[in-house]
Formats: C-alpha cells, structure tokens, sequence
C-alpha cells in the first residue's frame, strides 16, 4: 500500500512539474514532454524511498501503530491526492 501511495504523489507531482513547464513554452514536442515526465517520476520516487523518516512514519500509520492520529493523517493525505488530482484535471496545473 506503501509503494502506492508514493506512486501516486510522485505521478501527480511530475505532472504538475511538465505542466508548468509547457505552459511556459518550455516543452513543445510530445517527446521532450513525455521524457521530462518520465525522468521527474523516477527521480522523485527514488528521492521519497530513500526518504526513511517519510517512509516510517506511513507505514507505521498504515499497521495502526500511531492510532487514531495516524488514520486521520492518512485520511487528510488520502483527501491532499484527491485535491491535487482534481485541480490537474479540471485546471491542468496544480494551485498554489
């Protein structure tokens, strides 16, 4: 469940990163866009697994040994994706 959750915010957060730079202009083909996509994905998701203290504390939060204070954060990053998915797809960019 871990793996997933990395996953997903390291997708969301490379698609807001080729999305800012091709509404800069920066990214014109549709290779550039797709290698700076791919190329932020697997650096951010090697920087959050090697991240151990993020790491930890999840999956702590997922075996229920931080109670109910970790399910609520769980919940609340649970509702930051959907946010964030939400405003990349109606918006196509992430909003600060």
């Amino acid at each position: 469940m871990f793996d997933i959750i990395i996953y997903v915010l390291t997708l969301l957060a490379s698609l807001t990163v080729v999305g800012s730079a091709s509404s800069a202009g920066i990214l014109n083909g549709a290779f550039s866009r797709a290698f700076a996509g791919v190329s932020t994905q697997i650096v951010s998701t090697k920087w959050l697994l090697a991240y151990t203290n993020t790491e930890s504390f999840i999956r702590a939060c997922l075996e229920g040994q931080v109670g109910l204070t970790g399910y609520i954060f769980l919940a609340s990053l649970g509702a930051l994706i959907l946010t964030w998915t939400t405003n990349l797809y109606n918006y196509r960019q992430a909003i600060i």
